[in-house]
């Protein structure tokens, strides 16, 4: 076989298994050769298009905007967008072949199937505009919202008449009892009027009544003198109340006090004095007190379980805090900044979808902010994708996460939404990846995608309208 058969037949190779559209006309524009690709593209075959005039292909409808007729027209290479009848993009680039008199003798026009590639980025762009709505809807939140160092937030009309109560008090050293169900945030709100009074500069300390057994509680709150107990500190212990002198303490669960600390309490608040135990000096010091329960007093005065004195020393100004069932407006809020929270702690990009906006909206959170939280960062650690797409049947099983094992391998996105999770990771403008390796890595998740679904590379490049040895080459890499 001679050098030029070789060659011949090997640009003939080239020529048939190019995964791009060739195209070649006369200079009159009539179709003198089309490859494979082609005719996938355009939908007829070799002999249907082979000497058919260029006009008439466009006037059947089979493409718009002809390169072969544009470069006849100019007389110089020329790229444009096609769309053919089939509804496919292209990428098309149409180059002059001119003779020795310097006339067009041919016109050789090459496209790239570019449908999947503009889908893609029309994907991106929405994503884009998803994640730009939800950075508006923060920065929005943050405008209307009335909140102190990222603590205290609200859009609830009780809420706001709270804190406007808690400001107008903040300075003075009344009593305040926070009343509400487990989780409502009193912690916070006790946090969050220290941080506002004149004694912020001074130490915050939160002691719970709950945590500490009744055999300790006087001396963790009072301290005690050096030898008072044996294996205690041969230096004595300050206790807390001391350590909240000038500052702020914090009785939280207050109801779960016995009677016979209750009274102690009791000549502790009114004196702002006691003694360590152990000891007989007097102490005296300067404190703003402030305690909390989810119990109902009353009903305990009325049990005799608690002293109608302490409660009414303890509620000079009592705040009852709604639940959050009650605080619809301040949900949509809190769930936002909440994951904005994580995302800061963790250095990450989670994202909510609508439908899991609306699955935690829908549920009555009896746990109130502190379920909401934990429920939150549980959904985030143990997701696999920082795109999060829960149904309220889904959210269930992390509301339930202790009788659900099997689920702590993470959760993995429904199918109908791993093409928004891919997204979402090749427009992290963070990572080093090329526009050229994002593009090949959503090529290589369509392919495998296609052909995990039919099983037939042949089915696969119908669907794709593409050539099987390139869906071959492709799922071999």
């Amino acid at each position: 076989m001679s050098k030029e058969i070789e060659f011949e037949n090997d640009l003939n190779l080239i020529f048939q298994n190019t995964t791009s559209e060739i195209f070649v006309a006369d200079k009159n524009g009539v179709c003198l050769q089309v490859n494979p690709e082609c005719e996938k593209n355009l939908g007829l075959s070799a002999e249907q298009l082979i000497g058919r005039n260029v006009r008439e292909l466009v006037e059947m409808g089979l493409f718009t905007n002809s390169t072969t007729l544009k470069v006849i027209e100019e007389k110089k290479p020329i790229t444009l967008i096609q769309e053919t009848k089939n509804g496919q993009k292209l990428f098309a680039t149409g180059i002059p072949v001119f003779g020795e008199n310097g006339d067009i003798i041919r016109v050789i026009s090459t496209s790239i199937n570019i449908t999947e590639i503009l889908k893609f980025q029309n994907k991106m762009q929405e994503m884009e505009a998803i994640i730009g709505n939800y950075d508006r809807e923060i920065q929005q939140m943050r405008a209307s919202l009335k909140f102190s160092e990222g603590h205290i937030l609200t859009n609830d009309a009780t809420m706001k008449r709270i804190y406007e109560l808690l400001e107008r008090v903040k300075d003075f050293d009344s009593t305040v009892l926070l009343l509400g169900e487990s989780g409502v945030g009193k912690s916070e709100i006790a946090n969050w009027i220290h941080r506002k009074s004149d004694r912020s500069k001074n130490k915050f300390i939160e002691v719970n009544c709950a945590a500490i057994p009744n055999n300790l509680f006087e001396s963790e709150l009072f301290g005690y003198e050096p030898g008072t107990f044996s294996g205690g500190l041969a230096s004595g212990k300050k206790g807390l109340a001391l350590e909240a002198h000038k500052g702020t303490l914090f009785l939280d669960e207050i109801g779960e006090l016995p009677l016979e600390l209750q009274s102690k309490i009791l000549h502790f608040i009114q004196s702002k004095s006691f003694r360590k135990v152990g000891g007989t000096k007097l102490e005296t010091i300067d404190v703003r007190i402030i305690t909390a329960t989810n119990r109902d007093l009353e009903k305990m005065i009325s049990e005799g379980e608690f002293r109608e004195d302490l409660y009414y020393r303890l509620s000079v100004i009592p705040v009852k805090i709604p639940p959050l069932r009650e605080r619809k407006d301040d949900l949509i809020s809190l769930i936002f900044m909440i994951i904005e929270n994580i995302n800061t702690k963790y250095n990450r990009k989670y994202v909510f979808t609508d439908m899991t906006i609306q699955a935690l909206q829908n549920y009555h959170w009896p746990g109130n902010i502190r379920e909401l939280k934990n429920t939150i960062e549980r959904i985030c650690v143990t997701s696999k994708h920082e795109i999060i797409d829960l149904d309220f049947k889904m959210l269930g099983l992390f509301l339930n996460f202790a009788q659900q094992p099997d689920y702590t391998n993470g959760l993995s996105f429904s199918q109908n939404h791993e093409e928004e999770k891919l997204i979402y990771e090749l427009l992290d403008t963070n990572h080093a990846r090329s526009l050229k390796e994002r593009v090949k890595l959503f090529e290589n998740y369509l392919v495998s995608k296609v052909y995990n679904e039919v099983q037939s590379m042949q089915v696969v490049a119908e669907k794709l309208k593409t050539s099987q040895s390139s869906i071959s080459r492709k799922l071999n890499k």
